[in-house]
């Protein structure tokens, strides 16, 4: 399996209406999912806690990055996972993401290039995706992201696509805004996968759950949420309509390590 490079990692290297502020549409994401063997994980963490995040706060001082994003997976764990660590870059469009990659190098000394070697030599790269944001909603009132993401990769029939997105921003978006009222849930996202693609590949959607506190993972749309938002409204009838739009291919845990944004 090959070992990240930092040239690979260079190149490749998530708001509604009064109290909530829409996404911003067209944000684009680079996720680059690593791989760490258990013994080398504390050894890893502890070269990432002390250098990468300088690095990336300079990187996104730059005019591309919008922001850095750096999550160890916590569930599913062991040496079964495809990977334990997800490095997400944000960017406005996607000739700032390219052009970020080529000056990278310009950010970073000699010095900080030799540790990033070493770092970057415990971990085995899997593979990048290049998302879309579709929809989303936060509190405008706390910008800080959450520290936990409960990430759900999503395949969407073929041809359902915008009836999908339109579920999830007319029904789902105001659920998710009433539980960001109640203090359970940070903030939500809806991305969809541009790179790679494909009738072989698993998913092309993302539903992203950002809570402050992982106990609140507990606290899903229930029949009372529903019916504070939609009074009247059919429970079942309404999930089905959205539930019959995709399948949850798989559900993952992820914790918020560090971050920089701009």
């Amino acid at each position: 399996m090959k070992k990240v490079t930092l040239l690979t990692l260079v190149v490749m290297c998530l708001i509604s209406i009064s109290a909530y502020s829409q996404t911003v549409e067209g944000a684009y994401l680079n996720i680059d999912y690593l791989k760490v063997e258990t013994e080398n994980m504390v050894e890893f963490e502890e070269l990432v806690n002390s250098n990468w995040e300088a690095i990336l706060e300079k990187e996104v001082n730059s005019e591309d990055i919008s922001g850095s994003y750096f999550y160890k997976v916590v569930y599913p764990g062991g040496s079964l996972s495809k990977y334990n660590y997800v490095l997400v870059r944000t960017y406005e469009n996607l000739d700032d993401m390219m052009a970020e990659g080529e000056r990278l190098n310009e950010l970073l000394s000699a010095d900080k290039k030799e540790i990033l070697t070493k770092s970057l030599a415990l971990a085995d790269y899997q593979y990048s995706e290049l998302w879309k944001t579709e929809a989303g909603v936060m509190s405008i009132m706390d910008s800080k992201p959450g520290g936990y993401a409960v990430i759900n990769f999503m395949r969407v029939k073929p041809g359902m696509e915008n009836q999908y997105l339109a579920l999830e921003n007319d029904i789902a978006r105001p659920l998710h805004e009433e539980r960001i009222q109640q203090e359970k849930m940070h903030n939500w996202r809806t991305y969809s996968l541009m790179k790679p693609g494909g009738v072989g590949y698993d998913y092309n959607f993302i539903t992203a759950d950002f809570y402050d506190k992982v106990s609140n993972i507990e606290y899903g749309f229930t029949n009372e949420i529903m019916q504070s938002v939609m009074p009247g409204a059919n429970f079942t009838e309404t999930m089905n309509a959205i539930i019959d739009t995709r399948e949850i291919v798989n559900s993952e845990l992820w914790k918020l390590l560090f971050y920089h944004e701009k």
